[in-house]
């Protein structure tokens, strides 16, 4: 049976925005998409249970049927029921977390909020199941949830949150990458005269994602004198990040790229120029543009911790830790053999079979939306059953 599901999104972009339209163009049910945009995140999650509780109920007076809720983790989702239409109230409902506000990284000066914190805990109770990108994030979040609780002065209801947490389900976010600039592992081969090799850098250009770790690793390069490339992509938003612009200074000619993609064409084009992926990252919860850049064809750095692991599924390659680091000098050796060694850097991404052991491959298809649709379909399933 084709089932009518209603996405509620209070943050219309990004990582968020994506996810929602790869499983729409996918998925063999019917998902509407009410989403709000992707600015001042704080009054988002304090006003769009109301007004997506309005955009719900003018959705139903145009005759639309609903038949499962389904609501991003920056919903105050108690909230919405007390405001939705009644024919949307008692509808199977799944919360879905991209992020939490227990564990998502402070800026500098800044201080938690947890009156955000505590409504993912009552959006959780709220919901019939509830969804996390990764067993990381679910992980994290427990624990820092159920830390929190102990020093309520009463009534903190640290089973029941941590009860709902443990029923809860994990599924990746997925990426549409066009056919033309997948990798495939058995064709694509390192061109021996592409030198110098391409580091990419993919993520927000944010506190959390420690850019001025990235700086560092340029500045020693240039002075080891090792000849290398730059393509930096990444989110921005209303003004150059100051690390971008110190960087750009640094790295000068070796830039071939600085700036957000203008369109999903020229950021997989941009992807499928680099060599080694880098992440220096101090938090992250899955790490969708490093699935893209593999699935591109780049070879992945990335810290022994986080998601990054799980994410990979790492645990099933005896020659995980080539991908992997400990800390900045470990960073700064691997990249330095890598440039001084360019076949090390062939492309790893596998769309078939052929891996050897010479030459293993990072598998990440099943991210793909065409392949994972289908388990965002059976659980979406099960919701409706329940």
């Amino acid at each position: 049976m084709k089932l009518n599901a209603l996405i509620l999104e209070p943050f219309g972009g990004g990582s968020h925005l994506a996810c929602w339209q790869g499983w729409q163009r996918h998925s063999r049910h019917e998902l509407t998409l009410l989403d709000l945009p992707a600015v001042h995140w704080k009054w988002r999650s304090r006003h769009s249970s109301l007004t997506l509780a309005l955009d719900s109920q003018k959705h139903i007076n145009d005759g639309a049927e609903v038949d499962v809720i389904v609501a991003s983790g920056m919903l105050n989702l108690p909230e919405w029921l007390g405001l939705a239409p009644a024919t949307l109230r008692d509808l199977p409902r799944v919360v879905y977390f991209h992020e939490n506000q227990f564990t998502y990284p402070l800026a500098p000066g800044q201080s938690r909020d947890y009156h955000f914190a505590y409504s993912n805990l009552l959006s959780a109770l709220a919901a019939d199941q509830i969804w996390f990108n990764s067993h990381f994030h679910r992980q994290e979040l427990k624990d820092a949830a159920v830390e929190w609780l102990r020093r309520m002065p009463d009534f903190p209801h640290r089973q029941l949150f941590a009860a709902a947490l443990d029923r809860s389900h994990v599924l990746p976010p997925g990426v549409d990458p066009p056919p033309e600039y997948l990798a495939p592992y058995s064709t694509r081969e390192l061109d021996p005269a592409r030198h110098p090799l391409t580091l990419g850098w993919v993520a927000r250009w944010e506190h959390d994602k420690r850019p001025d770790r990235f700086i560092a690793l340029v500045e020693r390069l240039t002075r080891s004198n090792v000849e290398f490339r730059l393509i930096l992509l990444g989110q921005q938003f209303t003004r150059q990040p100051p690390e971008l612009k110190r960087l750009l200074e640094i790295a000068g000619d070796r830039v071939r790229h600085a700036g957000f993609a203008s369109s999903g064409d020229e950021y997989w084009g941009l992807l499928s120029q680099i060599d080694i992926v880098i992440s220096t990252a101090d938090h992250e919860f899955f790490g969708l543009g490093i699935v893209e850049a593999i699935l591109a064809g780049a070879t992945p750095l990335l810290p022994n911790r986080l998601a990054y692991p799980e994410v990979l599924q790492l645990a099933q390659y005896p020659q995980r830790m080539r991908y992997l680091y400990g800390d900045d000098d470990e960073l700064f050796a691997k990249v330095q053999q890598h440039l001084g060694q360019p076949h090390l850097a062939r492309p790893t991404a596998a769309l078939s079979s052929g891996a050897t052991s010479e030459r293993p491959a990072l598998d990440l298809t099943h991210l793909i939306w065409s392949n994972l649709a289908q388990r965002y379909d059976q659980q979406l399933e099960s919701l409706a059953g329940s």
